[in-house]
């Protein structure tokens, strides 16, 4: 078994969890860093219509780039995310997903195409894992993480703020030492992460675990 102190040479401002390697046995570790690119300001606008608590069409300027597909929707109350989007010029009609509910009509959003995050690890053979943001320029930005199986189940969705924001430093599981292990069920083996920054930041996926 191997003893940590830090994984692949990355650290953070987090005593928990770099303390917490210290004292966690494993044989195995999961390092992702994926760049998360930054947004255009035509990808905000106006919750225009709002049908229900999901539904609803949010109204963007010129240049926003959103295609059909999948989408995540921010505003100041949270993030809606996994809503299925049909565009039609500046007007995004957006339905269902998880999260939040939709905001009041006419109050601000930023719609967002996620980012594919590649990962690949079982979650029953955890030992530790954090899950960090880092976006210096934008330090009150809001990013959103799913993880999900082969079949596209979500396995593990978390909210994220910058690592020095209230609550940066929350997504800290260690799981040896007794923490609940909110990762297991089927392998997990892809990802998706957006935020509501038009400023680049980085994702990081860091973990032990025991195969």
């Amino acid at each position: 078994m191997t003893t940590a102190q830090k994984i692949k040479g990355f650290t953070f401002d987090n005593e928990s969890f770099n303390n917490n390697q210290a004292q966690v046995e494993f044989t195995g570790t999961v390092a992702v860093r994926k760049p998360i690119a930054a947004l255009v300001a035509a990808q905000t606008g106006t919750l225009t219509t709002r049908t229900d608590s999901d539904t609803g069409v949010a109204t963007l300027s010129t240049g926003h780039g959103i295609v059909n597909g999948k989408v995540d929707v921010y505003f100041a109350a949270g993030v809606r995310y996994g809503m299925d989007a049909t565009v039609s010029t500046n007007e995004i009609t957006i339905d269902g997903g998880a999260g939040d509910n939709l905001p009041t009509e006419d109050d601000p959003v930023t719609v967002v195409i996620p980012t594919a995050v590649e990962v690949n690890f079982d979650g029953d053979t955890l030992e530790i894992i954090g899950i960090f943001y880092r976006n210096t320029s934008d330090t009150g930005a809001k990013a959103h993480l799913s993880l999900t199986d082969a079949g596209n189940a979500i396995i593990k969705e978390q909210d994220l703020v910058h690592e020095t924001a209230n609550g940066g430093l929350d997504a800290v599981w260690n799981i040896e030492a007794g923490d609940t292990n909110v990762f297991t069920g089927n392998r997990i083996t892809a990802g998706s992460v957006s935020h509501d920054s038009t400023s680049a930041a980085t994702l990081y996926i860091l973990a032990g675990i025991t195969s």
